[in-house]
């Protein structure tokens, strides 16, 4: 199970950097459907939820500082969102206690779908303005970040799988701005919402070293592969990786 789970961390913890993701869309279904194919033990939704809290947590600081670098942080955004976010986040993972696991599931599916369509019927094209003149509405901001806070709490996420399509739909920012400020964005809501998930009593620390382990290592090496990608291929990729997601959850529900 150990080296299962850090193998799939390794895998989740690029995608987290290249994308702007905190890792938890691809982390959740593979550690939900991947360890009974190697004969390890299948994990509960809540225990998976709360691995997966805790990697975004670590994945999203790896990758923030290459984004950083490449300056590609929208900080007004980051701070409007972020703050929101992970206060939601924190009462959302919390809360998650008292759910069962099948209605997290359900949940967690219908935001992935959402996610999806928002960004498959996304025609903007890529801004190349300078970081430092770009406004952002900031009440519309802050109704973004409790929403998305609430939801990602109950469901283990970091949120940047629904966050970027939103942040580029409705915000209007830039693809490669909105997948380095995303990253910022989820690593504030995974804060609080580890803080609710150890609160809570749903974190297997048994599980939790290789997991971290593999984000850690993976995070920037996907964060310097997005500064090179081209703004098309990243949506294309982005929009397949929640698309299998989307079926892998879907399997585990059925």
């Amino acid at each position: 199970m150990i080296i299962t789970l850090f193998i799939i961390s390794l895998f989740g913890g690029f995608l987290s950097g290249f994308l702007g993701l905190g890792g938890a869309v691809v982390m959740i279904p593979l550690m939900l459907t991947v360890p009974p194919f190697f004969c390890a033990e299948t994990l509960e939704m809540k225990s998976v939820a709360g691995l997966s809290m805790i990697q975004v947590f670590f994945s999203s600081i790896s990758g923030i500082i290459i984004h950083k670098k490449n300056r590609f942080v929208h900080y007004q955004s980051l701070l409007y969102i972020g703050i929101p976010m992970g206060i939601f986040s924190l009462i959302g993972s919390y809360l998650s206690k008292f759910l069962n696991n099948e209605h997290i599931l359900i949940l967690f599916s219908f935001i992935i779908l959402v996610a999806f369509f928002i960004l498959l019927i996304d025609t903007s094209k890529e801004n190349t303005s300078d970081i430092s003149n770009i406004l952002v509405n900031k009440k519309l901001s802050v109704f973004i970040g409790i929403i998305i806070g609430s939801v990602s709490g109950i469901v283990g996420a970091g949120g940047g799988f629904i966050l970027i399509p939103l942040m580029i739909k409705i915000l209007k920012l830039p693809l490669k701005i909105t997948i380095g400020t995303s990253l910022g964005i989820v690593f504030i809501g995974a804060l609080f919402g580890s803080v609710g998930k150890i609160l809570s009593l749903q974190v297997n620390y048994l599980f939790l070293l290789p997991v971290i382990c593999g984000s850690l290592l993976s995070a920037q090496l996907g964060a310097r592969v997005s500064k090179i990608t081209s703004p098309k291929i990243l949506k294309n990729i982005l929009l397949c990786t929640i698309a299998i997601s989307f079926i892998q959850v879907i399997f585990k529900i059925l």
